[in-house]
C-alpha cells in the first residue's frame, strides 16, 4: 500500500509561542511541520527540507519576512513554494508589498485557526 505524501509546512516566526501553536495545530491536521525561529534559518530549510508551503511572519530581527521573500525570489533553481504571510501588521502597505513579493495570501494575527486551515487547504 502506498502511503500518501504528507504535505510539509515550514513555519517561520521569531515568536516561539506562535511557532508552538501553529506546529500543534498543523500536526493535528496531518501536516508535517518544520519550524524556524528566524528567516535566515528558514531560507536554509527551504533548500534542504523542500516544503510544500511557507507560513511567514514579517517582523523578525536581522532578516525580515520581506527580506526572506526577496532572497527566496532571487534563489536559483527555486521551486515556486507558496508563501502565506501571517502577521500582526496587516496594513494595506504590508499586504500590497507581500503580494508584490510573491505571497499568495496574508492572514492577520491573532490567527483565526479555521480561516488559516481553510486558506492552507485552498493553497495546497
Amino acid at each position: 500500500m502506498v502511503v500518501p505524501h504528507r504535505k510539509k509546512v515550514l513555519v517561520v516566526d521569531d515568536s516561539s509561542t506562535n511557532v508552538v501553536l501553529l506546529d500543534a495545530i498543523l500536526h493535528k491536521e496531518g501536516f508535517e511541520v518544520i519550524t524556524s525561529l528566524s528567516a535566515k534559518e528558514g531560507l536554509k530549510y527551504i533548500s534542504s527540507m523542500d516544503p510544500d508551503l511557507v507560513l511567514l511572519d514579517l517582523l523578525m530581527p536581522e532578516v525580515s519576512g520581506f527580506d526572506f521573500m526577496k532572497i527566496y525570489n532571487a534563489m536559483e533553481k527555486k521551486r515556486k513554494i507558496p508563501v502565506i504571510v501571517v502577521s500582526a501588521v496587516g496594513t494595506p502597505e504590508n499586504k500590497k508589498l507581500s503580494k508584490e513579493l510573491g505571497a499568495v495570501s496574508f492572514i492577520n494575527k491573532p490567527v483565526d485557526i479555521p480561516e488559516l486551515l481553510n486558506l492552507i487547504k485552498q493553497t495546497l
